[in-house]
């Protein structure tokens, strides 16, 4: 069974919006049109140029800065609710007030520059996807016309396309990896899987809604449900992934019997199963 009322950790739909909005409007300033006498190899070198241009670059850090400072701020209120229903709410307000001179600002930091590059280079990484794809369509003998043609239509595709995975799949990662952030720095070493609960969800996703695993033992989603697999990770760590991470505070933040993910199935424990392989789980998190 699911935790108990859990918090809503996560980005929200407005805030993945607004950072695809803010993509599009850099990579539309970095995005160089390809004149008649330029080659596709000019091309892109003048793309690689613009987009390592100051503007470019400040733009980006900006960008990435506001989404990853939200994403923070909206998982920061997310830890104060969810600390005032503990017995140890005193020591989690005390940290949330320090944090962001130890580990989770230094992982604030990293978010912000992995993202503002992920930004910049954006433009350049399709249109290679482009001139790769030409490539090929000229090999098997497409004329100039139609290598032409396809490449009016396919750019904005590409670019559109990998805007979405970006803003969707980033916002995710930003807010799952401050909550381990967290949870390493106040020791919880346990969080239920959520998933977003609609259509959408993957089935190996669904397999593991509302099961509790370890930070230590992270899961193989798809390996569980005999697919193809993309190695162990944590909800949001995975592309276009919408599962939420919600910390087990205390044992009273689930529900027996559980289905707990341990030594690489699914099982399910009472109250006293778990406790015994999640020995002192209320006192690593009071220390």
């Amino acid at each position: 069974m699911p935790t108990k009322n859990p918090p809503e950790f996560g980005p929200s739909q407005r805030l993945q919006k607004a950072y695809e909005r803010g993509i599009r409007q850099i990579t539309g300033r970095v995005v160089v049109k390809k004149q008649p006498e330029q080659t596709f190899s000019e091309w892109l070198t003048a793309i690689a140029r613009r987009s390592q241009e100051r503007d470019v670059q400040e733009a980006s850090e900006t960008l990435a800065k506001r989404m990853v400072f939200q994403v923070s701020k909206t998982n920061y209120r997310t830890w104060r609710e969810a600390a005032s229903r503990t017995t140890h709410s005193k020591q989690l307000y005390q940290y949330l007030q320090t944090e962001m001179a130890g580990p989770t600002g230094a992982r604030v930091q990293s978010l912000i520059r992995e993202n503002a590059s992920l930004i910049s280079s954006l433009p350049l990484e399709s249109a290679q996807t482009l001139v790769d794809e030409i490539t090929k369509a000229q090999q098997s003998g497409a004329r100039p016309k139609t290598v032409a043609k396809m490449a009016g239509k396919r750019f904005p595709e590409l670019l559109r396309s990998r805007t979405n995975l970006i803003s969707r799949t980033e916002t995710a990662k930003a807010s799952t990896a401050l909550t381990e952030a967290r949870c390493e720095r106040l020791n919880i070493q346990w969080f239920q899987w959520e998933t977003a609960h609609d259509q959408r969800t993957r089935e190996s996703h669904k397999n593991l809604n509302g099961v509790i695993c370890a930070w230590g033992q992270l899961p193989s989603p798809e390996k569980l449900v005999g697919e193809k697999s993309y190695g162990a990770y944590a909800p949001g760590q995975i592309f276009n992934c919408r599962c939420l991470v919600i910390p087990i505070l205390t044992l009273d933040d689930v529900s027996f019997p559980a289905r707990i993910y341990w030594n690489g199935s699914i099982k399910t424990m009472t109250k006293q199963d778990f406790k015994k392989i999640a020995v002192g789980l209320e006192e690593r998190i009071a220390a």
